[in-house]
C-alpha cells in the first residue's frame, strides 16, 4: 500500500500561518543579505590582518629607507641638525609604530588569527597617520629652505616617487591607508617644489602630483584584485565548510539509517523466529491431518518473512567483514554448468532460451561468491524476461574477464541506471511488492564485486532488455590473497528445495539450557526441540541460567545463548561464565538477531558457532545435533555459521 504525499502537503498547507508563503521571499531576502553581511565582514577582517601582517615587515624596511636618505642627502647638503631631527622623528615614529604593531600581535596572536584581525584599528592607523605626515615633511627637513639646486629637487622628486609605488603593496589591503600614505608624501613634496619656484619646482609640482594619481589608481586595481581573491577564497572555504558539514550530516543520517534498520529488524526478529518455530512445530504435530495444508501455508508464509530479513542480514555480514573471499582456481565453464543445472528447468518451464557461451578458460576467484553473484544476474534476468531468453557469455578484456548476463526483457530507463545497485532501491515497484524482492540483491552484489576485486556494470535498453556483468581481474592482488582469513567461509551452497530438508534422528536425547530473555522464544524452542531433547531448560537471565548449570553439572550437554541479554552480560560474556561455572567447554550456539555490523562482527570473533534469528528450525536442530556429536576436546568454530543467504533480490 503506498501513501500518497497529498495530504501531507494539505497537512502543511493548513497548518501555515496566514500570510506565511507571502514572507518566504522576505526571508529569503534576509537570509541572503545576512550571509553577504558576513562575508563583507569576513572580507574585512582578512584585509585588516594582510594590513598587520605587511606594516609589521614594512618597519624594518622603512629604517633602512631612512638611513639611505639620510647619506644620501647629507652628501648633497652637508651635515645639517635639520635633517638629524627628520631622521630622529621618523625613527621615533617607526619605533611606535613597531610597538603597536608587537601588541597586536600579544593580543590576536598569529596561530589562532592567521586570517582574521578582528578589530584594533588604531593599533595600526594611529601612529602609521604619524609616519606618513614626518615622510611628508621630509623634503622639507632633508633641504635647505630657499632656493636650491634643481638636481637636489629632481632627487628629492625621484625618491618620492619611489616610496609611493613601493610601499602600495604594504597598503593596498586599505583604502584608508592608501589615501594616508600617498597624500602627504604628494602634498608635502608638491609643496616644496612650488616653494623653490621657476618652471622647474612648478614642473616637478605637476609631475608629482600627476604621479600620485597614477600610483592612487595602480593602488585601487591592486586593492579590487586583493578583494577579488579573497572573497573568492573566502566563498571556496565557505562552500568547502557546507559541503564537510553536509558530508557529516550524510555520514550521520547514514549511520541514524543503519542503527534503525538493525534495531527494527532485531525488534522483528525475535517474533519472526518465534513463529517459525512454532509454525513448524504446529505443521509437525497436525502432519497427516486436514489441518495440514492450512499449516504448510503458515511456514510457507513465516520463510517469505524470513527471506526478506535474512538480506538485511546478509549486508550486515559482508559491511561486518564476516564475509572473505577464498581464492581459489575456477573454470569458467564449470561455474556456467552450475547455473545451467539451477536454471534450465526453469526456463524449459517459462519458454524461454537459456543459452551459455563460455570460454575454456581459468581464473582465480571464490567460485562460491562468484556463482551469487551470477545466479542474482540470472534470477533478475529471467524474473523481467517474458519472451526471448537468457544468455550468458565470458570474454577476455586484457588483463580481465568480463562474465555477463543479458537478457530481452523490458529494460531499464536511463534514469534509473545510476541507482540500480543502490540499496533498497527497485524499478517499477512503487507499491513495495514483497514478491519482487526487497531491492537489496544488487547491492549486495556490488558489495560482493568488490570483495572479489572486481567490478559491476549494466547497459539497458528500454523494450529490448539489458546486459549486466561483472569483470575481474584473471588473478586476484597479492594483499587479496593475503587477507583470506581461514577460519571463515564465504558463502554457502545454492539452497535446496523448501521442505527437503530432512533433520537426522539423534543418537541420544539431548539435555539442553535455552538462555533468553523472551518468554515467547523459550517456548517456541521447546515446543521445536522436545522430540530431540531428553530435557529443555530454560532461563531468562544468567543468574537463573547459572543456577541451572550448577544443579545440573556433567548431564547438560549443550547451551543456546541469545546474544541480547539483560544485564551487564551479553551471550558471549554468559557463555565464559557459565563453561566456568561447568568446569568445562560446553558445546554453544550464540543465537542473535542483531544486523548491526559491529556486533555482527563482534559475534563472529567470539569463535562461537552463530546462527541468525529467525533460525530455519530444521537447520537448529541439525546443528544442534552435530554440535553435541563433536568429540569432547575437538575445535568447534563459527565457520560454518558464516552464510549468505541467496534468495534474495
Amino acid at each position: 500500500m503506498t501513501v500518497s504525499d497529498q495530504p501531507l502537503r494539505q497537512l502543511f498547507t493548513a497548518q501555515a500561518p496566514a500570510g506565511a508563503a507571502d514572507r518566504l521571499p522576505l526571508m529569503a531576502s534576509a537570509a541572503a543579505s545576512g550571509e553577504g553581511a558576513q562575508l563583507d565582514r569576513e572580507l574585512e577582517d582578512r584585509l585588516r590582518r594582510r594590513l598587520f601582517v605587511l606594516g609589521h615587515s614594512a618597519v624594518r624596511q622603512g629604517l633602512m629607507t631612512v638611513a639611505v636618505f639620510a647619506v644620501v642627502f647629507s652628501a648633497l647638503t652637508g651635515l645639517r641638525f635639520a635633517t638629524f631631527v627628520w631622521v630622529a622623528l621618523m625613527c621615533a615614529v617607526l619605533l611606535v609604530r613597531h610597538y603597536y604593531l608587537e601588541q597586536n600581535l600579544r593580543v590576536y596572536p598569529a596561530p589562532q588569527y592567521a586570517e582574521r584581525q578582528p578589530g584594533g584599528d588604531w593599533r595600526y592607523f594611529a601612529p602609521y597617520v604619524a609616519t606618513s605626515l614626518v615622510w611628508g615633511l621630509g623634503p622639507w627637513f632633508l633641504l635647505p629652505v630657499g632656493s636650491i639646486p634643481t638636481e637636489w629637487l629632481a632627487v628629492q622628486a625621484v625618491f618620492v616617487s619611489g616610496l609611493m609605488t613601493g610601499v602600495v603593496s604594504v597598503v593596498a589591503p586599505s583604502r584608508r591607508a592608501v589615501y594616508v600614505w600617498l597624500v602627504p608624501l604628494a602634498l608635502g613634496m608638491a609643496a616644496r617644489a612650488v616653494a623653490n619656484g621657476g618652471a622647474v619646482g612648478w614642473t616637478l609640482c605637476t609631475y608629482i602630483l600627476l604621479y600620485a594619481i597614477v600610483a592612487l589608481r595602480f593602488a585601487h586595481q591592486q586593492s579590487e584584485l586583493l578583494r577579488s581573491g579573497l572573497r573568492s577564497q573566502i566563498e571556496k572555504e565557505e562552500l568547502s565548510r557546507q559541503l564537510m558539514a553536509q558530508s557529516r550530516d550524510l555520514e550521520r543520517l547514514n549511520t541514524e539509517r543503519s542503527r534503525f534498520f538493525a534495531s527494527a529488524s532485531h525488534d522483528l526478529r525475535q517474533p519472526v523466529h518465534a513463529l517459525a518455530l512454532f509454525s513448524e512445530a504446529l505443521r509437525r504435530e497436525v502432519q497427516g491431518t486436514a489441518a495440514q495444508r492450512l499449516a504448510d501455508r503458515v511456514v510457507e508464509a513465516t520463510q517469505s518473512v524470513s527471506g526478506l530479513l535474512n538480506g538485511l542480514l546478509d549486508i550486515s555480514k559482508i559491511d561486518a567483514g564476516a564475509v572473505q573471499p577464498v581464492f581459489a582456481p575456477v573454470a569458467v565453464d564449470q561455474i556456467f554448468l552450475r547455473l545451467q543445472q539451477l536454471y534450465e528447468d526453469r526456463a524449459a518451464a517459462a519458454g524461454l532460451q537459456l543459452r551459455f557461451h563460455p570460454i575454456p578458460f581459468e581464473i582465480v576467484s571464490d567460485a562460491d561468491l562468484l556463482v551469487r553473484v551470477l545466479f542474482n544476474f540470472v534470477d533478475n534476468a529471467f524474473k523481467y524476461c517474458e519472451h526471448g531468453g537468457v544468455l550468458m557469455s565470458a570474454r577476455r578484456r586484457g588483463g580481465r574477464i568480463r562474465l555477463a548476463v543479458w537478457d530481452t526483457g523490458r529494460g531499464i530507463g536511463a534514469e534509473h541506471l545510476s541507482r540500480v545497485f543502490d540499496e533498497f532501491y527497485q524499478v517499477d515497484n512503487l507499491h513495495r511488492d514483497s514478491a519482487r524482492g526487497l531491492g537489496i540483491g544488487l547491492a549486495i552484489v556490488k558489495r560482493l564485486a568488490v570483495l572479489l576485486e572486481g567490478e559491476v556494470g549494466l547497459r539497458s535498453v528500454p523494450g529490448r532488455g539489458s546486459v549486466f556483468w561483472i569483470e575481474l581481474p584473471l588473478r586476484p592482488s597479492a594483499a587479496a590473497r593475503a587477507s583470506v582469513v581461514a577460519h571463515i567461509a564465504a558463502a554457502a551452497p545454492l539452497p535446496e528445495e523448501p521442505g527437503s530438508f530432512a533433520v537426522a534422528a539423534p543418537e541420544r536425547q539431548l539435555r539442553v539450557l535455552l538462555l533468553d530473555d523472551e518468554a515467547a522464544v523459550c517456548e517456541a524452542m521447546r515446543l521445536w526441540l522436545e522430540p530431540y531433547c531428553a530435557a529443555i531448560h530454560i532461563a531468562q537471565t544468567v543468574e537463573e541460567a547459572a543456577i541451572v548449570v550448577g544443579r545440573e553439572g556433567e548431564r547438560l550437554d549443550a547451551l543456546l545463548v541469545d546474544f541480547r541479554l539483560p544485564g551487564e552480560l551479553n551471550g558471549i560474556g554468559a557463555t565464559h561464565r557459565l563453561r566456568a561455572l561447568a568446569g568445562r567447554m560446553l558445546p554453544v550456539i550464540l543465537i542473535t538477531g542483531d544486523t548491526d555490523p559491529v556486533l555482527v562482527r563482534a559475534a563472529y570473533d567470539s569463535g562461537l558457532v552463530v546462527m541468525f534469528k529467525p533460525v530455519q528450525p530444521e537447520q537448529l536442530a541439525e546443528r544442534l545435533r552435530e554440535l553435541c556429536a563433536t568429540p569432547a576436546g575437538a575445535d568447534v568454530s563459527a565457520t560454518d555459521s558464516v552464510r549468505l543467504s541467496v534468495e534474495v533480490r
